[in-house]
């Protein structure tokens, strides 16, 4: 653990909307202050998420500057009961609401913490973070995914949808994954590029549809998941950019329930319960943390214009002490 010898840190901080090179400086800033029922982490890993990209675009609105930063591996080292724990997390009110943790230090309400599974690294930990939690409450929380059921994973190549497939194999059910690269380890893959998105789920349900469908991805492909999906099947949508058309009777005359998942309103207690749920699993190896690349904390900018660009299902994370993690 690195003691804390002043009352500056290293910080990521946004000072403009623009481009990662345009939006991002590195530069010393004061420590932050903690409120009441907060907590200081010093933070040996931290994820780059697409929803960091968003904030340094200015797409959210944040107030400027700030520290960005959503997910969260590290160190309490503020006096109080907590102190040496290690934690993990991901919240996004940080750097929306509040300063992040692309930082060597982030304040935390303590009740917005989770001990770190104690296999896992601090790159690991740092890493699971956003696509995790958002894959558990689509599949867990919203879907109730059971064991034996079929589910699509449209975008499965993403990090959202490695943790769904994950999340899928370890509750039981088959997880069939679309997207436009191979998968590696995948058993069910459709290329969305190659044909009838639709055609090629029933060729692999012997014509019955999957039970469920996380889409990722939204335009063209929101109406051939929705065809996907057996009668009373269930579909729940992360993202969808632009404006689409469909034909409502495949919902209404197939009692097909389609919702979709705010994950930006997640709150900062029930994400830790999410992780506590988590935590285990991968302790358990039966959650694998996704592949990954570790950027310094100077190379913050970098590290986001890679995951701009599209980091092709690889975890950027970015470490404020360098080869502390």
């Amino acid at each position: 653990m690195n003691a804390i010898t002043d009352q500056q840190m290293d910080a990521a901080v946004l000072h403009a909307a623009g481009s990662p090179a345009e939006a991002i400086v590195v530069r010393p800033e004061p420590l932050p202050v903690l409120a009441a029922g907060e907590v200081l982490v010093q933070v040996q890993a931290s994820g780059v998420n697409p929803i960091d990209v968003a904030v340094a675009a200015g797409f959210l609105g944040s107030p400027l500057p700030i520290v960005p930063g959503i997910d969260f591996a590290g160190v309490v080292v503020s006096e109080g009961e907590l102190y040496g724990q290690e934690v993990w997390g991901s919240q996004a009110y940080l750097s929306w609401k509040r300063p992040g943790a692309h930082a060597q230090y982030v304040a935390l309400p303590s009740t917005w913490l989770s001990r770190k599974p104690k296999n896992l690294s601090m790159v690991e930990a740092g890493a699971v973070g956003r696509p995790y939690i958002t894959a558990w409450q689509a599949l867990i929380k919203i879907m109730d995914l059971q064991p034996g059921e079929t589910i699509l994973l449209n975008g499965g190549a993403g990090l959202v949808g490695q943790a769904a497939a994950d999340i899928a194999r370890w509750r039981g059910a088959r997880p069939i994954v679309a997207g436009r690269r191979p998968v590696e380890g995948a058993q069910d893959v459709i290329d969305t590029t190659a044909g009838d998105l639709t055609e090629a789920v029933l060729a692999l349900t012997d014509g019955k549809g999957v039970d469920a469908a996380l889409d990722a991805i939204g335009g063209e492909l929101f109406e051939p998941t929705i065809k996907s999906l057996r009668f009373g099947g269930r579909m729940v949508g992360l993202l969808n950019n632009s404006r689409v058309e469909f034909d409502p009777t495949e919902i209404y005359s197939h009692d097909r329930h389609v919702t979709g998942l705010a994950s930006l309103f997640i709150d900062g207690a029930e994400g830790a319960r999410v992780f506590d749920q988590l935590a285990p699993l991968f302790e358990r190896g039966l959650l694998t943390p996704p592949a990954t690349k570790t950027w310094p904390l100077s190379d913050a900018a970098r590290a986001y214009d890679t995951v701009m660009n599209g980091a092709r299902g690889v975890k950027q994370v970015i470490l404020p002490f360098g080869d502390a993690a």
